[in-house]
């Protein structure tokens, strides 16, 4: 059926044509491949799905320079690239009402195929309270052999990951920003120990830039790879509410941990309660509901161990010593000027890509590898149009 090298036309439906999951999803089931999407002329295409005024536009875009530069990013950073036709692709998502045509990944992707996931979400200024009983319950969770997934925001979301990373099961943190990208940065930490045995995945591409619609987008993804939605802390005016609400949508079970009715920070998990939420004390009031599809572990011991868990950063290497000198060398007198760089030196102002290919007598391919690289250490960036420009 479809394979690995269908990637590029499938990168170029999502970053350059630009298709709506649901009509990404449409076009695949019409044509069979990526690769016949992109062969097909606009006039097919328009006869299978109602195309807006934008996406005609970019439509008549054939150019897989784009999907080219994502593929050498993600060999480059060792990042995973995840098709909706893959086997490794969850079930659970798949069959959402707009999945996601591509997932990026970071780390050791779980087997949601088998095991089970609960998105564990809540505001970001969270109580010591919500962040205390949020952490015991994810860490119960973990313990049982669920998978915990929630959005790496600061307040409920970290302290979900915080205590799923203490149990035994992989945690995975789902993106709003592109998949190289870290947010909040101060969650760089957490980042790392969440890395250490799971995963962290995103619809964006490495790169990418972030804008605020893609925040609220991410909730699909959260609430899609799971069988229920667990809300540890929210007011009345709260995003992790969306989350609640697609997953009604979505047909998942949704949870909230009840707090004080003085209290305003829990006033949307209480109305939660009010309107048919499953009332959540500890994990085995989650387990429960889910016991005849699956065989978990024992919860105890039931408390986390104190405070957050990161994974070191690995010790720099000991210097080896040098040996004695017994007088001035080559070295010593003469230093080397760095080798030029012919794409540094021939980007003058902005270029194109087809530019810069003529002025350096390079293909297309080794442009774009010889790009990627000089993006990464920071001397070119990308604009509009495929052009680039010196930093």
């Amino acid at each position: 059926m479809k394979k690995d090298s269908d990637l590029q036309y499938l990168l170029w439906m999502t970053e350059v044509a630009g298709f709506a999951p649901q009509k990404g999803v449409r076009l695949l089931e019409v044509f069979g491949s990526a690769k016949a999407v992109w062969e097909a002329s606009d006039k097919q295409i328009s006869g299978c799905v109602k195309l807006e005024e934008g996406e005609q536009k970019r439509l008549k875009n054939r150019s897989l320079a784009t999907p080219n530069l994502i593929l050498g990013r993600c060999r480059f950073q060792n990042i995973r690239i995840l098709p909706i036709w893959d086997e490794d692709y969850p079930d659970r998502l798949r069959n959402i009402y707009d999945p996601p045509l591509v997932l990026y990944i970071r780390g050791k992707w779980p087997d949601f195929n088998r095991l089970p996931a609960v998105a564990v979400v809540g505001q970001r200024k969270a109580t010591p309270y919500g962040i205390i009983v949020t952490e015991r319950i994810a860490f119960q969770l973990s313990r049982a052999g669920v998978i915990v997934v929630s959005g790496m925001a600061a307040g409920i979301d970290s302290a979900a990951h915080n205590g799923a990373v203490k149990g035994d099961t992989p945690t995975v943190a789902v993106f709003g920003t592109a998949i190289d990208q870290c947010y909040p940065a101060k969650n760089a930490g957490l980042l790392r120990a969440i890395l250490h045995s799971g995963a962290a995945v995103s619809e964006y591409p490495p790169g990418k830039k972030t804008w605020a619609s893609d925040f609220p987008r991410r909730n699909r993804i959260i609430s899609g790879l799971s069988l229920g939605v667990l809300v540890g802390e929210a007011p009345a005016k709260s995003g992790s509410l969306i989350t609640a609400g697609l997953a009604l949508d979505q047909g998942r079970d949704v949870f909230a941990v009840p707090g004080s009715v003085d209290a305003h920070s829990s006033d949307g998990c209480n109305e939660l309660i009010a309107r048919g939420a499953k009332l959540v004390r500890d994990a085995k009031d989650v387990l429960e509901e889910y016991v005849g599809l699956y065989t978990f572990n024992q919860c105890a011991p039931e408390e986390p161990p104190v405070g957050q868990v990161t994974i070191p950063k690995p010790s720099p290497k000991p210097a080896e010593p040098k040996p004695a000198a017994v007088g001035p060398t080559l070295a010593d007198v003469y230093q080397p000027k760095p080798a030029a760089d012919p794409v540094l030196d021939a980007l003058e102002g902005i270029l194109s890509l087809e530019e810069l290919c003529a002025r350096c007598g390079m293909d297309t391919s080794q442009m774009l590898s010889k790009l990627t690289l000089l993006e990464l250490q920071g001397k070119v960036r990308q604009l509009p149009g495929q052009c680039y420009e010196k930093i």
